[in-house]
């Protein structure tokens, strides 16, 4: 049984990860936006979003380029857009050229609301097509070590397809590492999400995932929930939410425990740090807690940590740090354990 579903696990995740790197059609757009810097350089093409602290921005001259969005004073588009506020409000239209210096309006002529640069904290066109509202992610990771012949392979690949009102994400993780006289180690992670937005800063999901994670002898975990988050801070450089909700999970091992399905409930944090000017990185750092309602005295815990420096363009290299616990992971004989905790430097391609 173990090797039937470690060979349909393989299969599912080459098909997710065929799926998500199929290129995206490229659609033009008549380059008529226009961006204004503090230093007064001034751009004129097409905006495509305002996110994680950088305004994207693509030109005649050049591929899509960023711009610090602390050093920009201007910007119009005739194009539709979400804007996204710090107070959790969203307005919806075409960027029009402001009535003061700092300020956007954002709507029709008639009807169009004027704000502060300094309230926006996201911006993203609402687009037509499909593959124009795709949205991802690639990173690999490769390390040797001579002196104890191991070898780690970590690849993750993630995509995001958006609406006006909500947003759908899928992911793939894996860890694999070989080493001399020791069991060859897999961690997977194949997870779906969905969010609706709903008013103010509140948030409205469901996901479902699959995992796999030799370390702690669980051959496979399959997990459906549901739950609701709010965003306690998010600004144009934090983005702080926090979110609970119930899942259900049936899980096989790789020991002799017979296979299991439980309720548990979630509680959990997570942050995001766009750090601007000279310092340039990204940080997202999440800790979720799985306390079990049907198996008595049974937590999980997920731990991550995930840290983007951008290089050249849209290359960038990410550091990737994660602790999972369970209090029921590991063999009956302790020769398992109920930890398993790593730490991955790769390079990576968004788009």
């Amino acid at each position: 049984m173990p090797y039937f579903i470690s060979s349909q696990w393989r299969r599912v995740c080459c098909l997710v990860a065929l799926c998500i790197l199929v290129p995206p059609l490229s659609v033009s757009a008549q380059m008529t936006d226009k961006v204004v810097t503090r230093n007064g350089d001034e751009l004129t093409g097409e905006l495509r979003s305002v996110a994680q602290g950088r305004l994207e921005f693509k030109t005649d001259a050049t591929d899509t380029i960023q711009v610090h969005w602390d050093h920009v004073v201007l910007i119009t588009s005739r194009f539709f857009f979400e804007v996204l506020l710090e107070d959790g409000r969203r307005l919806y239209g075409a960027l029009l050229d402001p009535v003061d210096p700092g300020t956007v309006r954002v709507g029709t002529d008639a009807s169009a609301v004027s704000i502060s640069i300094g309230q926006i904290a996201q911006i993203e066109r609402i687009r037509t097509s499909f593959w124009s509202r795709l949205k991802g992610s690639v990173d690999l990771g490769l390390s040797l070590n001579k002196a104890n012949k191991r070898s780690d392979l970590s690849f993750k690949i993630a995509t995001r397809y958006r609406t006006r009102q909500a947003s759908w994400r899928a992911s793939l993780e894996s860890l694999y590492r070989t080493q001399d006289n020791t069991e060859d180690l897999e961690r997977q992670d194949l997870t779906f999400d969905y969010q609706r937005f709903l008013s103010g800063h509140w948030v409205l999901s469901g996901f479902a995932a699959g995992q796999r994670n030799t370390e702690l002898a669980l051959d496979i975990r399959l997990i459906a929930g549901v739950g609701g988050g709010y965003h306690f801070v998010r600004t144009v450089e934090h983005d702080l939410v926090f979110m609970a909700g119930i899942d259900a999970a049936h899980e096989e091992f790789l020991d002799e425990r017979e296979p299991t399905e439980s309720i548990e409930a979630f509680l959990g944090v997570n942050y995001d740090l766009y750090a601007l000017g000279s310092r340039d990185f990204i940080v997202t750092a999440s800790a979720i807690i799985f306390p079990s309602l049907s198996i008595k005295g049974r937590l999980r815990s997920e731990i991550s940590i995930d840290i983007r420096k951008e290089i050249w363009a849209d290359f960038y290299v990410p550091l990737r740090g994660f602790f999972s616990s369970d209090t029921t992971g590991g063999t009956d004989d302790d020769s398992g354990s109920t930890t398993d905790y790593g730490l991955t430097l790769g390079i990576g391609y968004s788009w």
